[in-house]
């Protein structure tokens, strides 16, 4: 998982635990409910101005919006890493190899 699917998968748990809807949360940020949806769902990043109204919006500071636990994990660090390496080509793999190889002898 991506960092703006993180954020957005954030703004959706928060926003509900406060007990908006999409809509009127796109009306208490000044954005349309599309907006909301496509941020909530990793598509659109919003910006620091949204972020901030979002933030306020939900009674918490913009870092606690950034706040995945779940990032920390063993599975999700070792899903992301493959993640990673699938897009990676046979000059970059080897690189990755050799400095892993170096660093964890």
């Amino acid at each position: 998982m991506n960092v703006k699917v993180a954020l957005g998968a954030r703004i959706k748990n928060l926003r509900r635990k406060l007990g908006y809807t999409q809509e009127h949360f796109a009306e208490a940020i000044g954005v349309a409910p599309r907006h909301v949806s496509r941020i909530e769902n990793g598509i659109n990043t919003p910006s620091i101005e949204t972020l901030a109204k979002i933030a306020d919006i939900l009674q918490v500071d913009i870092k606690e919006l950034f706040n995945f636990p779940y990032m920390e994990s063993e599975k999700y660090l070792k899903d992301d890493i493959e993640l990673i390496l699938d897009k990676l080509n046979l000059e970059e793999l080897k690189l990755v190899h050799k400095l892993l190889s170096e660093i964890f002898r």
